[in-house]
């Protein structure tokens, strides 16, 4: 058996071969065999191991019976390079990433393992989609996006004036609005002649209202026609949200499920599973 020298040199590129393959705390300066972690087999199912232990073990060897249910590439997508084959960290990882999503088990077979998660934050213009760029870049076919965030439309204001004849006018508002949402306020009034009473005011009122128009007539008939002003306001504030357009491995295009009144701030989890 091979006797330990002090002090130790060895070369990097030898030290995980090394630490793989023997015990890196030697007895009696001697150099012994490292043999894979486990629990003393005295010890399994043993009085001395609480039960909280048992169901850790358990878990534990679930996830390594998972593990071996995964295909090499899946496994290579974890990481941008394959750790140590002595570390252990494939099954250690597994394990850990399994009991962060609760499927360490029989049924999931760690189909639902995390590989990265990408926070992204950015203004998405009112008349045209956002493309967020992911990096690094993503298996869209195994990747999910949160959104969070959201637009608004806000009360629609039409002023304009015109002139109404002495019997009605219908007059072009000037834009298009839903006029089941529409109030109209007036302002102006005709004259009529009241004799000895001198002047009196006419006041007009909207006989109809429609998308591009509006019908206006005079409680009585002036004596000739008057220009009439008015301000038309559309109730139409909304919360707007943001629609996934797309996922590709390098992008994200972000839209509005419809147009709002401007751009907003949308933020994105994108989540890529293995």
């Amino acid at each position: 058996m091979a006797k330990l020298e002090e002090p130790q040199n060895i070369p990097p590129a030898l030290l995980d071969l090394y630490r793989g393959t023997l015990n890196p705390h030697p007895t009696g300066n001697i150099v012994k065999k490292r043999y894979p972690y486990r629990m003393p087999r005295m010890q399994e199912g043993g009085p001395g191991v609480h039960s909280g232990q048992k169901a850790q073990r358990a878990r534990f060897k679930t996830a390594m019976a998972d593990f071996r249910g995964v295909s090499q590439a899946e496994r290579a997508r974890w990481y941008a390079a394959e750790p140590p084959w002595s570390s252990f960290l494939w099954y250690y990882n597994y394990f850990i990433m399994s009991s962060l999503v609760g499927n360490a088990d029989a049924y999931n077979g760690g189909a639902g393992v995390i590989k990265s998660i990408q926070v992204l934050l950015d203004s998405v213009p009112a008349a045209m989609p956002k493309d967020f760029a992911l990096s690094p870049v993503v298996d869209a076919s195994k990747t999910i996006v949160l959104l969070n965030g959201s637009a608004r439309k806000v009360p629609k204001v039409v002023r304009g004036k015109g002139s109404v004849a002495t019997g009605g006018s219908t007059l072009a508002i000037g834009d298009t609005i839903d006029p089941d949402k529409c109030t109209v306020k007036l302002f102006g009034t005709g004259i009529k002649d009241g004799g000895g009473a001198g002047a009196v005011a006419v006041y007009p009122y909207v006989d109809a209202h429609r998308a591009t128009e509006i019908d206006l007539k005079w409680s009585e008939t002036p004596d000739a026609a008057a220009d009439i002003s008015w301000e038309i306001t559309e109730h139409v504030e909304t919360e707007i949200v943001p629609v996934l357009v797309y996922v590709h491995n390098d992008e994200v295009r972000v839209s509005w499920s419809e147009l709002p009144d401007g751009a907003a701030q949308v933020s994105l989890t994108v989540v890529e599973y293995i």
